[in-house]
This record gives C-alpha cells, structure tokens and sequence, in this order.
C-alpha cells in the first residue's frame, strides 16, 4: 500500500500528569536518538502523520490502474490487462457515450454529470443550478431516458443481441 517510510516513533514513560513523551529517530549517522516532547508536540506529530497517510491512501485509490505494470495490477488485485479486442470495444463504448451526451439538451447532460460523475444530491444540483429538487429528478429521469434511446439505435457488440426488439 504506502511506502511511507517513518522517519520516527513515540514512546510514551508514566501516567496522568506524570506523563514523559519521547520522540525516538535515527540521526544522519543512523544512531538511534531520543528526546522529549511536550504533548502538544507530539499531538501535532501524530496529527501530521495521519495527514500524510490519509493523502498517500487517497493518491493511491486514484492512481489508474491503466497506468500500472503487469506486476502493479497483479499487486493491487485489479483485473488482467485487456485484450486488444476488448481495448478497442471499451473506447468505442467510451465514444458512443460522448456521442449520445452531445445529443443531450446542454442543462440534461449538465445536471446528469453533477449527479453521477461528481455524486452531487439533488438538492445540492437545485442549489447550483437555482431550482427545486423535484425538477433536477425530472430533469435526470429525462435525460436517462434520452441516453437509453440514443444508444438503443446503437449498433450491439454481441451478435446473440441481434434481432432482440
């Protein structure tokens, strides 16, 4: 996962107000060392390193598998790279996508994206867009219903899909 290496530990003597806290680290000659902090110190420390380790997770989840090896993927349990056949049916579904969203009325591709590309609520979309939340879910239903006939007319990658309606 992380490759967050710590460039230091705690060790903490005593209980209550007795409390000791010590930082323990290793200096340029690589001889352990240790000092003593305050508690307001070594708050912040553990606050930092959460922050660090939240944004390394976070780029991590991000990072696209496309972009990884062979080894990456096998590491990360994504799915086996794919076959150039099915390389060029994923971009050709990307595109009739593209195609079918430029068909759309500009504020149904608008509201559709703010709801299931970035998670947006409806109200949070009737907010932005400056009306009730029940003409976003009209909206939306609208322009599901225009993406399904825009891509019905599609020509289907299954030849056991053809004849069916």
């Amino acid at each position: 996962m992380s490759n967050h290496i710590k460039p230091y530990e705690f060790r903490v003597e005593g209980k209550g107000g007795n409390k000791h806290i010590y930082a323990l680290f290793r200096d340029h000659y690589f001889h352990l060392r240790e000092v003593e902090i305050t508690e307001d110190i070594y708050l912040e420390l553990v606050a930092s390193n959460r922050s660090i380790r939240n944004i390394e997770i976070s780029e991590e989840r991000h990072k696209e598998y496309r972009n990884f090896t062979e080894e990456e993927r096998v590491q990360h349990g994504a799915c086996s790279t794919l076959s150039a056949e099915e390389e060029v049916l994923v971009n050709e579904r990307a595109e009739e996508l593209r195609q079918a969203f430029a068909k759309l009325p500009a504020i149904q591709a608008r509201r559709y994206l703010l709801a299931h590309q970035y998670g947006y609520s409806y109200l949070e979309i009737s907010y932005i867009e400056g009306c009730s939340a029940n003409a976003i879910k009209k909206s939306l239903v609208a322009a599901k219903r225009n993406l399904q006939e825009i891509l019905r007319n599609r020509v289907p990658d299954d030849p056991s899909e053809c004849g069916s309606k």
